[in-house]
């Protein structure tokens, strides 16, 4: 039981340095001075991408976004005048 035991640790042992092997080989992968592209220079950079969570997504078009949605402005959209009607009689 007791050889078992140490098999199995051994295993998880292995596999922990195999595992890390791979994200070192990933990370070695990318260009060092530039910023991660949309596109992995490989499939396992792509794999380390997924486990560290780096993945790199497309930025939305600034198109599609709403009007009220800029970068600069923290207090959101600015407000719309509501539209009033007057009944026959009142004046303002």
């Amino acid at each position: 039981m007791l050889i078992a035991l140490i098999l199995i640790v051994l295993a998880a042992i292995a596999l922990s340095l195999i595992l890390l092997a791979v994200i070192v080989v990933g990370i070695r992968q990318e260009p060092r001075g530039a910023e991660l592209s949309d596109v992995a220079p490989s499939p396992i950079a792509v794999l380390v991408r997924r486990l560290t969570g780096l993945c790199v997504r497309r930025p939305t078009p600034t198109a599609v976004r709403a009007r009220g949605q800029g970068e600069g402005n923290s207090a959101g959209p600015t407000p719309q005048p509501k539209a009033t009607t007057q009944t026959h009689g009142e004046r303002r």
